[in-house]
């Protein structure tokens, strides 16, 4: 089945949602894809921290050409967070101040890259939320090579277009588009759990008491013992 816009686009709402309601939900929606999909956390944001949910454009960048960034804000529609595969180099700037007004105008809500931006000040100013691995005065050049809305790789993991992206104060979560129901239903158990464990907690109880951490202490294979024991 193709992949859809509207599709990404429906849980994003969903995960806004839990966003809107839960602290943390990066957190639990890592934990229920196996403790995996976190970006680095090396890509920090360099304007202000946000709490939202978008749908992920791509843009694979060669060197230090900018121009699959330009042709990405171009592409983009409200609501995308653009992320980009720019291989970690950091001599050069992927983002500065005309291409976030750029964003701005196309209703882009945030964009991500693993690798350098620039013009952090007037950046600062607009309030774009900008995630990147550091600033650098250079700034790219344009010259009309690289890719969108192909598979890339950013903070160590897999992205793809209509992929929807978690952000909060933990860092950025990515949730392949295939995996959105299954994710969002178990995210949404889990944050719901929470509640009732963190009730539990500020009621006086502990988290090893609740998961009984002796019995599990005692139950771990340690194979020195047994072949002492052997």
């Amino acid at each position: 089945m193709a992949k859809s816009r509207e599709t990404s686009m429906e849980y994003v709402n969903k995960f806004q949602e839990l966003i809107d309601r839960f602290d943390s939900v990066t957190c639990a929606a890592s934990d229920c894809m196996g403790r995996a999909n976190s970006m680095s956390p090396e890509i920090r944001p360099e304007s202000k921290e946000v709490r939202m949910a978008g749908c992920a454009l791509t843009a694979r960048t060669v060197g230090g050409d900018i121009s699959a960034v330009i042709y990405a804000i171009e592409n983009a529609q409200k609501g995308d967070i653009i992320v980009v595969d720019s291989h970690g180099y950091k001599n050069s700037a992927y983002w500065g101040e005309n291409l976030c007004l750029s964003a701005i105008n196309k209703g882009v809500s945030a964009a991500i890259m693993e690798g350098a931006c620039r013009d952090i000040e007037e950046i600062r100013k607009l309030g774009f939320p900008i995630y990147s691995i550091g600033t650098c005065c250079n700034v790219g050049q344009i010259s009309g090579y690289g890719a969108i809305k192909t598979p890339i790789s950013c903070g160590g993991i897999q992205v793809n277009t209509y992929d929807v992206v978690l952000i909060d104060g933990n860092g950025i979560v990515v949730i392949p588009y295939d995996d959105l129901e299954t994710v969002y239903q178990k995210t949404k158990q889990m944050m719901e759990t929470e509640t009732n464990v963190s009730d539990k907690l500020k009621a006086g109880e502990t988290i090893g008491h609740l998961i009984d951490i002796e019995k599990l202490m005692k139950s771990t294979f340690n194979y020195q013992e047994r072949a002492l024991e052997e």
